[in-house]
């Protein structure tokens, strides 16, 4: 099967599986990466993300991951839908059909809310990589732009390309977020790995000296994990969880459920208050004014 770089969709594109015979009408596109485009489709009034796949073989093994993924008991459940074939202009193109989640980057996220969430959204992406391990596999590609969070900060991933069986070499990574980037151990598919680049992926969100991107554009042999470590001393964003990416930068962790629930306790020392979704703001305001409406017409019905 051949495939090509160039292929794209405009809007109002319909897609057609050459074997399930299901059709998808684009909307946009969501994204696009070294293994593939994500566009945003319809199948009647359900939206669905649909990667085109660039290599039959990456694709091949990412929608093995996901039906396996998607057939577990975790939050992953019937994350992927249907894996066809578009026959386009003489050439087969593989494709894959995915639960579609709205939300926002983690950059943009934090950037819009303010980075007290980062306590919260670090907890509900620990969880999601200890679902990910328990199910034996590494992500391997974690960074802000594989990410989507909700409204009240939860997180969502997105793109499994670079998902990986446990013990295995890691396939897909982005540079900075790669502890053999870092000098701090082997691209090996596992907890550590993960947890590695969750620290750094923190580290560099919560930046606002530009020094993480000063570090990451260091020759590689002043690239350590020690300048990672000098970082998280003077991030005061981190400082409730520092032990917790300490240990996450250093490898000292043996599971991601230790990571998460050492988490869980720093957090909870942490003298930042969980911030309150809007829409519980605005129900207390509501429910405030009222009490005074009904406070003030006792008051007037007790002098007439």
């Amino acid at each position: 099967m051949t495939t090509s770089f160039d292929l794209s969709f405009s809007p109002g594109t319909v897609i057609i599986g050459k074997w399930n015979k299901n059709e998808y009408q684009v909307e946009r596109l969501l994204g696009e990466g070294a293994n593939g485009k994500v566009y945003l489709v319809k199948r009647g009034k359900k939206s669905y993300a649909l990667k085109l796949g660039f290599d039959t073989l990456e694709h091949q093994s990412e929608v093995n991951a996901l039906k396996v993924l998607s057939g577990s008991s975790t939050s992953f459940q019937q994350v992927w839908i249907e894996s066809d074939d578009l026959e386009w202009k003489g050439t087969e193109y593989p494709f894959s059909v995915m639960r579609y989640i709205k939300g926002k980057s983690l950059t943009d996220f934090l950037r819009d809310k303010g980075l007290d969430w980062t306590y919260l959204i670090g907890q509900h992406l620990l969880r999601k990589l200890v679902e990910l391990h328990a199910s034996g596999y590494a992500f391997c590609d974690l960074k802000a732009e594989n990410m989507r969070v909700t409204e009240y900060g939860e997180v969502e991933l997105i793109d499994f390309g670079g998902v990986t069986a446990k013990g295995r070499s890691v396939k897909q990574f982005t540079e900075v977020f790669d502890r053999g980037y870092w000098s701090a151990g082997e691209r090996t598919a596992c907890d550590g790995y993960d947890l590695f680049s969750f620290a750094v992926l923190l580290l560099s969100v919560t930046d606002r000296e530009r020094k993480f991107v000063q570090a990451a554009a260091m020759l590689p042999q002043n690239r350590s994990t020690d300048v990672l470590l000098d970082m998280l001393k003077t991030n005061r964003h981190l400082s409730a969880v520092e032990p917790v990416l300490r240990k996450a930068l250093t490898g000292r962790y043996e599971t991601s459920k230790q990571a998460l629930a050492d988490w869980r306790a720093r957090s909870r020392q942490s003298s930042r208050p969980v911030p309150r979704p809007a829409a519980m703001d605005s129900w207390i305001k509501v429910c405030f004014a009222a009490s005074l409406v009904l406070f003030a017409a006792a008051l007037y019905y007790s002098f007439t």
